[in-house]
């Protein structure tokens, strides 16, 4: 697992009982030193999508999978997900469920003052012109379930990233595939949504629609196979903020996963994860992911690949 390692918060030792799990990962780690985040018992191992599942059709959900990190708050009647900074405050008070009690209405009222101000952006509809003309949506009950939404995460650097989800399902099989958007957003862009800021946030959101499209049919025909190499990430995109409200997630990389693929500018990347998790924990790792590179603070090959 590397140098060091994380409980996966599955565990929590007898005396660590009465800290908060979105805190356990800070119980488990020494300051300043890098965080490595590998496979661990919960887990969930990422597998592609195979032809044989595109071809009984996709079914067009607008609802959100069950699998959501733990303190992410649903943007009330829409498909995007806010991903909260998460507080120190919650250290210094004696009672730590009251603290995560506060710091979830807090995040409850952020989230529905998020939704009046992007109301306008929809990935669902975004995936709806996507997949047209693929002849693949059906309301066949037994078809491929693909949910489409968009993580809002705010980060460490007071700036606020979006990624774009295709989370598909069929019985107990799922997969993800993530495209990360190009455009992050400060504080107050985010808090005050102009009209520019508004546009080029559904422009991107369609763009990683169709781009998902692609990697989708892509990992059907089974171009999107590991290359066999095998690499550590970091991105604020994949972990952006503080755990526990004080652990820079710049500590925090992902590592020995497989790299599918890499271009000038690009990578594609597929983690195993536990989608339930804490965002700060890596519950955004699960699935495939393509990341610009000036989106990383970590890639290195392993073994010397």
């Amino acid at each position: 697992m590397g140098r060091y390692s994380f409980d996966c918060a599955t565990r929590i030792p007898q005396e660590r009982a009465l800290i908060p799990r979105r805190h356990v990962l800070q119980a488990t780690v020494i300051a300043g030193a890098p965080l490595w985040l590998g496979a661990c018992v919960s887990a969930v191992h990422s597998t592609a999508l195979t032809a044989e599942r595109l071809q009984s059709g996709i079914r067009l959900q607008r609802s959100l999978p069950q699998q959501l990190p733990m303190g992410t708050q649903v943007l009330p009647g829409q498909q995007l997900v806010l991903v909260p900074t998460e507080s120190p405050a919650g250290l210094l008070v004696p009672v730590p469920f009251l603290a995560e009690a506060i710091a979830s209405a807090f995040d409850r009222r952020e989230a529905a003052a998020a939704a009046q101000r992007l109301a306008m952006v929809d990935p669902f509809a975004a995936a709806q012109q996507a997949w047209q003309g693929a002849g693949l949506l059906t309301e066949a009950v037994g078809a491929l379930q693909l949910q489409p939404f968009a993580f809002l995460q705010a980060c460490a650097d007071d700036r606020y990233r979006v990624a774009m989800v295709y989370h598909f399902s069929q019985g107990e099989w799922m997969a993800r595939y993530t495209i990360h958007l190009r455009t992050s957003y400060g504080n107050d862009e985010f808090h005050r949504v102009t009209p520019a800021v508004l546009q080029s946030l559904q422009q991107d959101v369609a763009e990683a629609a169709a781009q998902l499209r692609t990697l989708a049919e892509r990992g059907a025909r089974g171009e999107l196979r590991p290359g066999g190499v095998r690499v550590d990430v970091g991105s604020l995109h994949l972990v952006g903020g503080r755990s526990g409200g004080w652990m820079s997630p710049t500590l925090v990389v992902a590592r020995d996963v497989d790299l599918i693929e890499e271009d000038a500018e690009h990578i594609l990347v597929r983690l195993d994860g536990n989608p339930s998790m804490a965002a700060t924990a890596g519950g955004l790792f699960f699935g495939v992911h393509r990341l610009r590179k000036d989106q990383l603070h970590t890639f290195r090959r392993r073994g010397g690949a």
